[in-house]
């Protein structure tokens, strides 16, 4: 017992060290000052803060920029910087942290090239655009233009000097312009500009020599194409004009004697393609709202798009609606195919036009427009067009072998149902009949009805400047006039022989020979095959007969009659009879009858000694087990074990036999093998034994030794619980410790017994530890835990200001600011007011030209005195003069000027300022510039906030 106690008392002393070792005391300690540290961490179980971010803090009027910067609190991280002076200025806070240095940055020179430039209100004047300038014109980069009847001039893409030659063989007396020449009224890359917008010397036009021709031989080359371009542009759209207004491309006005001119062509072709294109749109539109598609009889060959695109969209919405995917069939031709996936994907795009030409431009864009956004004025988008030659009426019926399309600059051929092209693009050859069959099933299922650009289904010829329509091979015309049927050829006695049957495909016919099976067959994949009657029973034999199947019948087999000692069933077979049954005795006494196969045999019966009996069959003797029923005499608790004629009684497992009381008594194993049966204790059972354990320990799976017990499964103690051989020990975690019980622990107030300051505001005891607590409004706790840091209500969104009011964060709270400009000003921006009219010349040197709004906060602990902000014009020139000076909110002399230089001058805090108070401080600075004054002002929101941290 005295060695348990022993125990327990070592654990509890372990465990206290181990606890009061973890709580480190910080009594006496003394941090360090981590020079230019703007982030701290308390790592866990240290007394002093580690530094992990160094850096500068903003002073003075430099706070004000520094939030505006983004850094909060006025921290400003190693290696970042900010602008102050609305730009002119450059902050920034060296590597290791420290000293913010500023340096003014001079505005950038602006380039000679420059023919636009942007004042803003504050900052440095920019370029916006570069070119060319001529005489009191202003000419944009990259453009070209005609200067004159006869001269021709372009503006580099670097701008500079205006490149301009004379056009060869051009008479300045002539009145007719050249129509490749662009005139500049109708462009825009000039404008008049006034002696105040630019006065530097204009740069004098540079003359096209025959180097500057070799230099600019490509660029001049784009501007003649260019003007061509104009051209066809303005033709084509005469022609789309036409078409819209008409309906038709006849009789339209020629621009020229010359029908093949490139604005005749342009028109013709425009005219025509716009015509296919909103009937192919109207015919899509029927499609969709499930009209019929019928032809349009006014048509002529190769023109009517209505029908094509109708059929071909209608095919497209029925693949949609059914689930099928969107894959067009081989032969539906390229633009069929197009407006069948854009119905069936449901897309709004617009067919192809036959006017779209899509072509590589060989001109860059760059030499003659400033950016795609402009309308292309100058801009080259590709080659003159030409007009298209229909290659399949010229050379009709010589370049295809069943049908030609025409083609944008080009042709091909195409195939009819039932055909395929070859690779040679002209020839056809039938389709093989798994192609060919699966063709027909799909026009079987999806029946729509289009054939390109012409009236005709099949084949069209122009007679007279009529449509005449025709058919192919194997298929005749309807009484329609241009829809082709099929030619059933089965309708005719010659066309199969007698023994043939006649299958009809599109355009064609298939000769098949019949198949007969001779009785007993049938047919299975074309093939005769035997029919097996007895599997199928259909056979007529009767009873006493088998059916054996021949090919093409079957026979009837008797079946063989039963030999002796056999018997049918009720299916014919033959089964033994069982002669030594019940109902006949074919033995006599004193013998057994034993049944054989077909026969019996007869046995004499035997007589067997004590112990003994006969077998079932009478043949022989076997041993009686004794044991097995009531016959043996064994005593109780005593195994009766058989033997040949007789058996023996033995005692059971842990019994012996005492031979005086002629019983079996039971053996006490743990006396006659003591300390070797079990590991701790054992107890005497009837016929054997057990083992036991003493506490704290419980019995093995072999039944003899003893293991330990882990009493903390079992929960005894309030928090934490350590077993030991043959017991456990409570112990508590940190900020607890154990009471008199030994199990329960209690929790300890840090907050009241610790040394040392563990918080920076406020100390909270919880349970097992403690919490640093922050003011109730305006603070939040550190990541650290231990320091409070501001809450800024105002990016947050936690504050009550109204729409009207700008919100402004402070050290433990905000303030809600409205910016009112007073009478002749107008408010510019959040924090800017700028007068509007100046009546007299002894207001305008008095009132202030711009008042501008400015926000600081410092904590009531400031160091004084302190420099909190700095004024001065922006930019500053040579021979500037400045007065600063506090003209109100300064009644109890808080705050003073100081000037620092001829152009900046700086407000003070003299002395410190008892808790939390507002002031608003206006600030004049009077700006002496090459005679005259110009008055600005700043009005300073000055909140200084308690230092309760």
């Amino acid at each position: 017992m005295n060695i348990q106690r022993a125990t327990l008392f070592l654990c509890w002393m372990i465990l206290c060290m181990d606890t009061c070792l973890s709580q480190r005391d910080c009594t006496g300690v003394d941090c360090p000052v981590l020079q230019s540290c703007i982030e701290t961490v308390l790592e866990k179980g240290a007394c002093c803060p580690t530094c992990t971010q160094r850096g500068c803090t903003c002073e003075g009027y430099q706070y004000y920029d520094c939030i505006q910067a983004g850094f909060r609190k006025g921290k400003v991280p190693e290696g970042e910087a900010y602008f102050v002076d609305f730009g002119s200025t450059e902050c920034s806070c060296p590597q290791g942290g420290g000293k913010i240095s500023c340096h003014f940055i001079p505005c950038p020179e602006i380039p000679p090239n420059c023919i636009d430039i942007s004042q803003p209100a504050d900052g440095c004047p920019q370029c916006g655009r570069i070119g060319c300038t001529y005489g009191n014109k202003k000419y944009e980069a990259g453009h070209s233009f005609q200067m004159d009847n006869c001269q021709v001039c372009h503006c580099p893409n670097d701008g500079g000097r205006l490149m301009c030659s004379p056009i060869p063989g051009c008479d300045l007396r002539s009145s007719n312009k050249p129509m490749w020449a662009t005139t500049t009224e109708n462009n825009n890359p000039l404008r008049d500009i006034s002696s105040h917008d630019d006065n530097r010397q204009m740069s004098p036009v540079e003359p096209f020599s025959k180097l500057a021709w070799d230099k600019a031989g490509t660029e001049f080359l784009c501007f003649i194409i260019v003007s061509a371009k104009e051209l066809v542009k303005t033709c084509c759209e005469t022609g789309e004009k036409w078409a819209s207004v008409n309906g038709h491309c006849d009789n339209m006005e020629q621009p020229t004697k010359d029908r093949h001119s490139i604005c005749w062509t342009a028109q013709q072709q425009c005219c025509r393609g716009s015509l296919r294109e909103s009937q192919c749109l109207a015919g899509m539109n029927a499609a969709r709202a499930g009209n019929m598609c019928q032809e349009d009889v006014s048509d002529k060959c190769g023109i009517d798009s209505y029908k094509e695109c109708c059929g071909c969209c209608s095919l497209g919405l029925q693949f949609h609606r059914e689930g099928h995917r969107c894959e067009a069939h081989q032969y539906l031709g390229f633009h069929c195919r197009h407006v069948f996936l854009t119905c069936c994907k449901g897309e709004e795009s617009r067919p192809l036009s036959p006017c779209a030409v899509v072509s590589d431009s060989p001109y860059p864009k760059e030499a003659f427009s400033i950016g795609e956004e402009r309308d292309g004025e100058n801009a080259v988008e590709g080659p003159v067009e030409v007009e298209d030659m229909d290659e399949c009426l010229i050379y009709e019926g010589n370049i295809c072998h069943h049908r030609c399309v025409n083609t944008p600059g080009s042709y091909r051929c195409e195939c009819l149902p039932g055909y395929v092209l070859q690779d040679d693009a002209f020839t056809c050859n039938r389709l093989k009949e798994d192609d060919r069959m699966a063709y027909v099933s799909f026009k079987t299922h999806y029946t729509v009805l289009f054939s390109g650009n012409s009236p005709c289904e099949q084949h069209c010829t122009s007679v007279g400047g009529r449509p005449q329509c025709s058919c192919f091979s194997g298929f005749s015309l309807m009484a329609d006039g241009r829809s082709c049927e099929d030619i059933n050829e089965c309708l005719s006695t010659s066309a199969c022989q007698l023994n043939e049957r006649c299958m009809n495909t599109a355009g064609s016919y298939i000769c098949q020979r019949p198949i007969t099976c001779p009785p007993g067959y049938q047919i299975s994949n074309d093939i005769c095959e035997d029919i097996n009657e007895c599997v199928q029973q259909s056979h007529n034999c009767g009873f006493g007969f088998e059916c054996v199947n021949t090919e093409g019948s079957f026979r009837c087999n008797p079946k063989p009659r039963c030999p002796v000692g056999f018997i049918h069933d009720v299916q014919g077979n033959c089964i033994d009879i069982d002669e030594c049954g019940p109902s006949s005795q074919p033995c006599s006494l004193g013998f057994n009858c034993i049944n054989t196969v077909g026969s019996y045999i007869c046995r004499r019966k035997i007589l067997c000694s004590r112990g003994y009996h006969a077998s079932p069959d009478g043949s022989r003797c076997i041993d009686v087990d004794e044991c097995q029923g009531s016959l043996h005499q064994c005593g109780e608790g005593q195994l009766c074990h058989n033997l040949p004629g007789s058996y023996r009684c033995d005692c059971q497992t842990g019994y012996q036999y005492d031979s005086f009381r002629r019983m079996c008594v039971d053996v006490n194993e743990c006396w006659r093998y003591p300390g070797r049966l079990c590991a701790q204790t054992c107890e005497n059972t009837p016929g054997s034994y057990e083992c036991s354990c003493t506490s704290g320990f419980r019995l093995s799976g072999d039944g003899k030794n003893c293991e330990d017990v882990n009493e903390c499964l079992a929960s005894p103690c309030s928090q934490e619980c350590a077993n030991i051989y043959g017991s456990y020990q409570c112990y508590c975690r940190q900020g607890y410790y154990l009471r008199e019980d030994g199990h329960t622990c209690e929790d300890i107030d840090e907050c009241s017994q610790s040394i040392g300051h563990l918080c920076t505001y406020k100390c909270v005891n919880v349970p097992g530890s403690y919490q640093c607590a922050c003011p109730e409004y305006g603070y939040t706790m550190s990541p650290n835990g231990r320091s409070c840091r501001d809450i800024d209500e105002c990016a947050t969104g936690a504050h009550n200001c109204s729409l009207a009011e700008t919100c402004y964060n402070i050290q433990g709270g905000y303030r809600c600011l409205s910016l009112n400009c007073p009478p002749n000003y107008r408010k510019v921006s959040d924090t800017r007011c700028e007068r509007i009219s100046c009546p007299n010349y002894l207001e305008c040197q008095n009132s202030p030209l711009r008042i501008t709004y400015y926000y600081l906060s410092f904590q009531s602990n400031i160091v004084i005195p302190a420099q909190i902000f700095r004024i001065g014009p922006s930019p500053a020139y040579s021979g500037d003069n400045v007065i600063v000076s506090i003209t109100q909110g300064n009644e109890e002399n808080y705050f003073s000027t100081r000037k620092l230089n001829a152009y900046t001058g700086a407000v003070y805090l003299n002395r410190q300022v008892e808790g939390p108070r507002d002031f608003l401080i206006n600030v004049e600075m009077k700006l002496w510039r090459q005679g005259t004054f110009t008055t600005f002002q700043a009005k300073i929101f000055v909140f200084i906030t308690a230092n309760s941290l």
